[in-house]
């Protein structure tokens, strides 16, 4: 099988990811994807396949939190934010019923407890943000701090009404005046102005342990369904969700970033120390990319780790290197670095996996990236 056409370069001695990624092309199913690496400051891998190029703008989902996690970073790095406050110190309303310990590392790395509102929500209230940060603030913590619990969605609605009681703006006009407009990135929370982003394909086939393994885990009531819909709030399928217009044009920080792949590399570059335009110094990032908590997470049901906002590698979260930092989403997305190998990737697909914590595909590229870098 040919498989969609692909088009890009590849730097001298990166075939092997240019053949990971024609693999993928090749496989069913598959209706495009972008792929864009940066090797110590330089443009490695550009690839493109299918209806996919370097100006298509698709919807990242979870990786969105990588994005996110990046302008928390940069507000740290500007003094604005102390990870190791609490987050009353900012959001005094937040520390009501026995929260007001908790820290601003602890909310970013998944440990308040907070995966939905005791009351159901109502969509409206999701897509508008601050109606459900008040919600969260007014509740109890579900469970103490030290295990990791995944906030799907409350993760970015929390975290941009702590933007919000810092600099009196959301998290996406961080996102857009400190990082993007400056270095001329494709990226934003949502798509307030402009065409829709690209739409995606759900997975043709889902193997029959996945769709059982769903149909427990995440059937009504259990905590992934809870955090995944904010109780029921989110009714749809995610790629049905996330095309309709009024959650395009909402400002959700942990499920709706829109980018291109070049940008989200980029962005990740810029990450990295010794770069020309680092967006935060080592200590920064240091703090932002420690390991805050790990363990068996309360939500997935399986290891998990994070530091402030960025997924870490564990077995829900496979990044390739014991160093790496990024996040997948659930469409397939993967955006990463790795300090140590000086590495920074985005990969974007046109088509959703079949099991978002074991995508194939990343396996298939990461697999490659070490075979030319170095595990």
């Amino acid at each position: 099988m040919a498989g969609p056409a692909i088009r890009g370069e590849v730097a001298p001695g990166w075939r092997p990811v240019r053949d990971a990624f024609a693999a993928i092309m090749r496989r069913p199913g598959e209706h495009g994807a972008g792929l864009h690496i940066v090797h110590r400051g330089a443009t490695t891998v550009d690839l493109y396949g299918g209806s996919h190029g370097p100006e298509i703008r698709q919807v990242i989902f979870s990786a969105s939190k990588g994005v996110a996690a990046a302008c928390l970073a940069v507000l740290a790095e500007r003094g604005e934010l102390d990870f190791e406050a609490a987050v009353a110190r900012y959001w005094p309303q937040f520390g009501r019923h026995g929260k007001s310990h908790i820290t601003v590392a602890q909310l970013l790395s998944h440990q308040a407890g907070l995966i939905a509102p005791t009351r159901p929500a109502t969509l409206a209230e999701v897509l508008a943000g601050r109606p459900l940060a008040d919600a969260l603030a007014g509740e109890r913590l579900r469970w103490p701090p030290g295990r990791p619990a995944y906030h799907a969605l409350t993760w970015g609605t929390l975290a941009d009404e702590l933007v919000r009681r810092i600099t009196g703006g959301r998290l996406g006009e961080v996102l857009t005046e400190l990082i993007c407009r400056p270095h001329d990135l494709t990226i934003s929370i949502g798509t307030p102005d402009g065409p829709p982003p690209a739409p995606l394909q759900a997975a043709a086939r889902v193997p029959f342990l996945t769709r059982l393994a769903t149909a427990v885990l995440a059937r009504p009531g259990t905590p992934l369904w809870q955090a995944m819909t904010v109780r029921g709030a989110i009714r749809e399928a995610p790629e049905v969700w996330v095309s309709r217009p009024q959650t395009l044009t909402a400002q959700l920080p942990a499920a709706n970033a829109v980018a291109t792949t070049r940008s989200l590399a980029r962005l990740y570059s810029m990450l990295l120390p010794g770069t020309g335009s680092s967006l935060v110094g080592g200590p920064t990032l240091r703090a932002a990319v420690q390991r805050r908590v790990a363990g068996r997470d309360r939500v997935l049901g399986v290891a998990s780790a994070f530091g402030c906002g960025f997924a870490l590698p564990s077995r829900a979260w496979r990044l390739g290197s014991p160093s790496a930092f990024g996040h997948p989403g659930i469409g397939g997305a993967l955006g990463l670095a790795d300090p140590r190998r000086g590495l920074a990737l985005a990969f974007l697909p046109r088509s959703m996996p079949a099991d978002a914590l074991n995508d194939p595909r990343h396996r298939l590229l990461l697999e490659a990236v070490a075979k030319v870098i170095g595990p």
